[in-house]
Protein backbone atom coordinates (compact mmCIF):
# COMPACT_ATOMS: atom_id res chain seq x y z
CA UNK A 1 0.00 0.00 0.00
CA UNK A 2 2.78 2.25 0.76
CA UNK A 3 4.21 2.04 -2.97
CA UNK A 4 0.94 2.70 -4.31
CA UNK A 5 0.53 6.04 -2.06
CA UNK A 6 3.92 7.58 -3.40
CA UNK A 7 3.14 6.81 -6.42
CA UNK A 8 -0.09 8.36 -6.85
CA UNK A 9 1.52 10.97 -4.74
CA UNK A 10 4.41 11.52 -7.38
CA UNK A 11 1.19 12.02 -10.31
CA UNK A 12 -0.29 14.05 -8.36
CA UNK A 13 2.62 15.97 -7.88
CA UNK A 14 3.63 15.42 -11.98
CA UNK A 15 0.27 16.91 -13.10
CA UNK A 16 0.66 19.48 -10.39
CA UNK A 17 3.73 20.86 -11.95
CA UNK A 18 2.53 20.35 -15.85
CA UNK A 19 -1.07 22.36 -15.39
CA UNK A 20 0.85 25.14 -13.33
CA UNK A 21 3.33 25.12 -16.26
CA UNK A 22 0.45 25.58 -19.14
CA UNK A 23 -1.68 28.14 -16.36
CA UNK A 24 1.79 30.07 -16.72
CA UNK A 25 2.07 30.06 -20.19
CA UNK A 26 -1.59 30.98 -20.90
CA UNK A 27 -1.14 34.16 -18.53
CA UNK A 28 2.47 34.81 -20.32
CA UNK A 29 0.49 34.83 -24.03
CA UNK A 30 -2.35 36.55 -22.53
CA UNK A 31 -4.75 34.10 -23.36
CA UNK A 32 -5.83 33.99 -19.32
CA UNK A 33 -6.19 37.27 -17.49
CA UNK A 34 -4.60 37.15 -13.87
CA UNK A 35 -7.40 37.94 -12.50
CA UNK A 36 -9.07 34.31 -13.53
CA UNK A 37 -5.89 32.40 -12.31
CA UNK A 38 -8.08 30.81 -9.23
CA UNK A 39 -10.11 29.16 -11.51
CA UNK A 40 -7.25 27.37 -13.11
CA UNK A 41 -6.33 27.03 -9.85
CA UNK A 42 -9.09 24.98 -8.94
CA UNK A 43 -9.12 22.79 -12.37
CA UNK A 44 -5.36 21.91 -11.12
CA UNK A 45 -5.95 20.94 -7.82
CA UNK A 46 -8.96 18.48 -8.82
CA UNK A 47 -7.66 16.64 -11.92
CA UNK A 48 -3.98 16.22 -9.73
CA UNK A 49 -5.60 15.11 -6.89
CA UNK A 50 -7.78 13.04 -8.76
CA UNK A 51 -5.64 11.63 -11.46
CA UNK A 52 -3.04 10.82 -8.36
CA UNK A 53 -6.05 9.14 -6.60
CA UNK A 54 -6.85 7.08 -9.54
CA UNK A 55 -3.07 5.89 -10.43
CA UNK A 56 -2.84 4.68 -6.31
CA UNK A 57 -5.76 2.93 -6.67
CA UNK A 58 -4.66 1.16 -9.88
CA UNK A 59 -1.10 0.18 -8.07
CA UNK A 60 -3.30 -1.23 -4.58
CA UNK A 61 -6.06 -2.59 -6.31
CA UNK A 62 -8.65 -2.68 -3.43
CA UNK A 63 -10.54 -0.80 -0.98
CA UNK A 64 -10.61 1.75 -3.60
CA UNK A 65 -12.56 4.29 -1.51
CA UNK A 66 -9.53 4.31 1.49
CA UNK A 67 -6.76 4.46 -1.11
CA UNK A 68 -8.39 7.34 -2.61
CA UNK A 69 -8.84 9.09 0.72
CA UNK A 70 -5.30 8.65 1.98
CA UNK A 71 -4.05 9.64 -1.47
CA UNK A 72 -5.74 12.90 -1.11
CA UNK A 73 -4.40 13.78 1.95
CA UNK A 74 -1.21 12.41 1.08
CA UNK A 75 -1.15 15.16 -1.66
CA UNK A 76 -2.42 17.65 0.54
CA UNK A 77 0.54 17.00 3.15
CA UNK A 78 2.71 16.99 0.32
CA UNK A 79 1.04 20.54 -0.62
CA UNK A 80 1.08 21.71 3.09
CA UNK A 81 4.99 21.01 3.00
CA UNK A 82 5.91 22.89 0.28
CA UNK A 83 4.22 26.01 1.48
CA UNK A 84 6.10 25.72 4.42
CA UNK A 85 9.23 25.46 3.29
CA UNK A 86 9.05 27.47 0.17
CA UNK A 87 6.73 30.03 0.82
CA UNK A 88 7.76 30.80 4.47
CA UNK A 89 4.38 28.83 6.21
CA UNK A 90 1.60 32.12 4.42
CA UNK A 91 -1.27 29.30 4.71
CA UNK A 92 -3.48 31.30 2.40
CA UNK A 93 -7.06 29.46 1.90
CA UNK A 94 -5.72 26.39 2.93
CA UNK A 95 -9.82 25.22 3.66
CA UNK A 96 -10.54 25.88 0.29
CA UNK A 97 -7.70 23.99 -1.15
CA UNK A 98 -8.35 20.97 0.87
CA UNK A 99 -11.96 20.82 0.28
CA UNK A 100 -10.89 20.92 -3.34
CA UNK A 101 -8.29 17.79 -2.59
CA UNK A 102 -10.88 16.08 -1.13
CA UNK A 103 -13.26 16.54 -3.39
CA UNK A 104 -11.00 15.49 -6.53
CA UNK A 105 -9.63 12.18 -4.42
CA UNK A 106 -13.49 10.76 -2.77
CA UNK A 107 -14.82 11.22 -6.61
CA UNK A 108 -11.82 8.83 -8.21
CA UNK A 109 -13.37 6.84 -5.01
CA UNK A 110 -16.69 6.86 -5.78
CA UNK A 111 -16.19 6.81 -9.58
CA UNK A 112 -15.70 3.21 -9.44
CA UNK A 113 -17.52 2.20 -6.33
CA UNK A 114 -20.67 1.06 -8.49
CA UNK A 115 -19.54 -1.87 -10.27
CA UNK A 116 -17.54 -3.46 -7.56
CA UNK A 117 -19.61 -5.06 -5.29
CA UNK A 118 -20.39 -8.41 -5.67
CA UNK A 119 -23.92 -9.71 -5.92
CA UNK A 120 -25.19 -11.36 -3.12
CA UNK A 121 -28.51 -12.74 -2.50
CA UNK A 122 -30.41 -15.18 -4.55
CA UNK A 123 -29.77 -16.73 -7.54
CA UNK A 124 -31.98 -16.33 -10.51
CA UNK A 125 -33.40 -18.87 -11.79
CA UNK A 126 -34.75 -19.07 -15.64
CA UNK A 127 -38.30 -20.82 -15.68
CA UNK A 128 -39.09 -22.80 -18.93
CA UNK A 129 -42.67 -22.46 -20.02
Amino acid sequence: MPAGLVFGAFISLGVTLLTAAVLAKLVDMERLAWENIGYGIMVLLLLASFSGAMAAYAKIKRQRLLVCAISGVVYFGILLSITALFFGGQFDSVGVTAALVLAGSIAAGLLGLRGEGKRKGKKVRLLHR
